[in-house]
Order: structure tokens, then C-alpha cells, then sequence
């Protein structure tokens, strides 16, 4: 009888999980061998990915020893030994690559750091932005358009007149 009970309770929990759209966590290993199995899935809580994970929204824990794409916004903590990517990011990245295709908030730690347009702050060796509004820390800062400071060996503002400064650089 016990058996029996704990296979309706299994049975009804995963007709629950196909029913809902969201799901609390996601494990990955490549993107077509993932839990869920869709790359359109929405993440409430966490995913942990071996070496691709790819889903449409997180908001949450974001943990890859490869990498992990978020193909509409990420919101939350994200830690990738080679490369986080999402379209819209708020929150914290630590990894290699942190690429944001479009707005960021929050902070950016790792070797290479991109957004499109970035609020808060890019800690690493080679930092690039299109706007950025706060402080770029790194050893290559680049941004198009600047609200903020540039500390680095090499800083580099492109709308400005002197566009390319060593130390210290001061957009506004």
C-alpha cells in the first residue's frame, strides 16, 4: 500500500510540473539533454548546468561549470567558469565571459565583461559596454558613451574628443 501511495504522490507531482509553465530548478548538461527540455522554459529558483544550459528566464541561482544562456532576462546570482549570456541581466555574474546583449544592472566580475547599455559596475581584464553608467575596474576599459569612471591601464571613451586616456577616465 505504501508503494502504491508514493506512485500516486510521484504521479500527481509530475502532471503538476507538465501542467505549470514554470519550474523551480533546471539541470543541464547540453541544452537538448536539459530538465526542463525547452530552451522557451521559465526558471523560478535555480539551475545548474555541466556544459550548456539554456532556458528563457531565470530568476534566481544560475550555477555552469560551462556555460549558460537566458535568451529574455536573468534576474539574480550567476557563477560560470566560461561564459554567462542572457539578452536582459539584473543582479551579479562571476564567470570568464559575462555578455549582456542589451540592459544591465548590477554587477559584472570576470575576465571579459560586455553589455549593450550598463548600470553599476564591470570588474575585470577587458570590460565593453555601448553606454555604461558607473565605475569600469580593468586593465581595458571601452565604452561608447560614458556616465561614470573608467579606472584601468587603458580607458576608452568613443563619443568623447579625447577618447583614449591611461588610469583614469571621467565621462558625464
Amino acid at each position: 500500500m505504501k508503494k502504491l501511495l508514493m506512485a500516486f504522490a510521484v504521479l500527481c507531482s509530475v502532471s503538476v510540473l507538465h501542467a505549470e509553465p514554470d519550474y523551480y530548478a533546471a539541470l543541464c548538461a547540453w541544452a537538448p539533454g536539459q530538465i526542463p527540455m525547452s530552451s522557451s522554459s521559465v526558471i523560478w529558483g535555480a539551475r545548474g548546468t555541466l556544459f550548456y544550459g539554456d532556458c528563457s528566464r531565470l530568476n534566481g541561482f544560475d550555477f555552469a561549470l560551462g556555460a549558460n544562456r537566458t535568451r529574455e532576462s536573468f534576474k539574480g546570482f550567476s557563477i560560470a567558469a566560461v561564459l554567462e549570456r542572457a539578452n536582459n541581466a539584473a543582479g551579479f555574474q562571476l564567470g570568464f565571459a559575462n555578455v549582456v546583449e542589451n540592459e544591465f544592472s548590477g554587477m559584472q566580475l570576470g575576465a571579459w565583461g560586455h553589455t549593450g547599455h550598463g548600470y553599476g559596475t564591470q570588474w575585470g581584464i577587458v570590460n565593453t559596454a555601448g553606454y555604461f553608467a558607473g565605475l569600469q575596474l580593468g586593465l581595458f576599459n571601452w565604452a561608447d558613451d560614458l556616465d561614470g569612471l573608467q579606472l584601468g591601464l587603458v580607458n576608452v571613451v568613443a563619443d568623447q574628443t579625447l577618447c583614449v586616456l591611461p588610469f583614469l577616465n571621467i565621462g558625464f
